[in-house]
């Protein structure tokens, strides 16, 4: 099957599509946090909440701590994503990225050696690293637009293997109709739950959404842009694009500033080494009922998704005959996370559940295992259920109704090198079922109540998912 043939050059556009999307707040409900000057600029609030809500996704962002598909009010609680924005109908409780890694650098050097990373989303809720540099901006606000800092426009990288974007589009605000821009880091050395010291991991996200060609505006796209901020030297980001130099190069003094005083160490001004640097998407999906998702991969088209077992109707969700109507049957769809762009293609896919047969990875060192899929039994963690996981790329599926969740990671992100940076383009797609199945393309367990169909449309692609 071919969920994306038709529209490829869209796909590259972004990182990330999320097709969630829920009740849309207004604008003066996002949480104002006070405001920062920039040179010859002013900006009365600067957000660290905020949401997408160009297309009929709503998917609530925090900068603060990296997340992406979360309540833009803050609550732990509430959900994140919604589809259609302006319904109750919800796919997306909270997701985010996750890295881990090994430190190199001379044997001198006390972090040499050792296991490190950073949950930007914890499914566990606790032990999150992210911290903000920059908050958010979205170009549907004409405050942020007029106060939008030259590193947050259409990057026009030094490299051409690093470019994204269409030439036409490099030097803008906004490549798309509607564009947020945020960064993080995982520098704070105070966020040291769960881990020994910060990995020195910057993250730029961009997220982009239209309202055309037909079915686009059931998505939205982000992309990532990964930094090793570890060295203290500015003469090391030489390569790094000047729009967002400075900014990359004052996170590398300050991770270096902040942590020697933290944890008594002398980090050499150049920085370190990344070494098995695994970057992830994390979900909790929590499609209508929490404890009643399975999540699974199409593992060709570095796809994984997540559904309701029964696809019925959730009490309360509202199926417009405008976006449910024939030939789509008006109950609760898919969300799923595909890999649109990464050095490696997606190099792991496992489950985790909120307790039960594979539970969230506790720490970095243990999330480390997870990622690469070489778990370990006397170190206390569960076993994959797939044999040979790193070879199959596939850790554990649970086929069992749970409040699921997943992550798919790529390796090697081009990061690894102090002032290294690179990018991987994801995409995070709902779908609606057809109302004539006759079987179903992907894994669903036996027990499930879904309706006979013989195909998966993805919402206005044009494209049918068959076997």
């Amino acid at each position: 099957m071919n969920l994306f043939k038709r529209s490829r050059g869209l796909w590259v556009a972004g990182l990330l599509a999320i097709a969630a999307s829920a009740v849309q707040p207004s604008a003066a409900l996002a949480e104002p946090a006070p405001g920062v000057v920039r040179p010859g600029k002013f900006r009365v609030f600067a957000r660290t909440l905020g949401a997408m809500v160009v297309n009929r996704v709503y998917l609530g962002l925090n900068s603060s701590k990296g997340h992406v598909g979360v309540d833009s009010l803050g609550s732990s609680t509430i959900g994140g994503g919604y589809w259609p924005r302006g319904t109750p109908d919800q796919y997306v409780f909270n997701s985010g990225l996750q890295v881990a890694g090994k430190i190199g650098g001379p044997a001198s050097f006390p972090w040499s050696g050792a296991t490190t990373g950073a949950f930007f989303f914890n499914a566990r809720g606790d032990n999150e690293h992210g911290s903000e540099i920059e908050p958010v901006y979205n170009t549907q606000d004409p405050a942020d637009v007029a106060a939008w800092p030259a590193a947050a426009k259409v990057p026009n990288e030094l490299s051409d293997a690093q470019q994204l974007f269409n030439p036409l589009l490099r030097g803008r605000t906004n490549a798309s109709q509607g564009d947020v821009w945020f960064l993080t880091w995982d520098g704070d050395p105070t966020l040291s739950g769960g881990r020994p010291h910060p990995l020195g991991v910057l993250v730029e996200t961009r997220g982009l959404g239209w309202n055309f060609p037909a079915g686009n505006e059931d998505i939205v796209y982000f992309t990532f842009t990964f930094y090793n901020v570890s060295a203290s030297d500015p003469a090391v980001y030489a390569n790094v694009r000047p729009e967002i130099r400075d900014i990359v190069a004052q996170a590398g003094s300050d991770f270096q500033r902040r942590n020697e005083a933290a944890f008594g160490v002398s980090i050499p001004d150049e920085g370190y080494r990344l070494d098995s640097l695994f970057a992830a998407f994390g979900a909790d999906m929590d499609v209508a009922a929490s404890g009643a998702n399975y999540c699974s991969v199409n593992l060709p088209f570095a796809l994984g998704y997540c559904y309701e077992h029964t696809f019925g109707q959730e009490t309360g969700w509202q199926f417009d005959p405008g976006t449910f109507g024939p030939p789509f049957f008006p109950g609760n769809g898919f969300v799923g996370v595909k890999y649109l762009r990464s050095p490696t293609g997606l190099s792991m896919f496992s489950n985790t559940t909120n307790g039960g047969t594979f539970p969230d990875p506790t720490g970095v060192r243990q999330l480390f295992r997870y990622l690469k899929g070489d778990v370990s039994s006397a170190a206390g963690d569960p076993v994959c259920t797939i044999p040979n996981s790193i070879e199959a790329r596939l850790c554990a599926l649970v086929q069992a109704r749970a409040d699921t969740r997943f992550f798919h990671r790529v390796r090697e992100i081009c990061a690894g090198i102090p002032g290294e940076y690179g990018a991987v383009v994801d995409a995070i797609v709902g779908a609606r079922l057809s109302a004539t199945f006759a079987s179903f393309p992907l894994a669903i367990p036996a027990g499930s109540t879904a309706p006979v169909a013989q195909d998966l449309l993805v919402p206005g692609l044009g494209e049918t998912a068959t076997n």
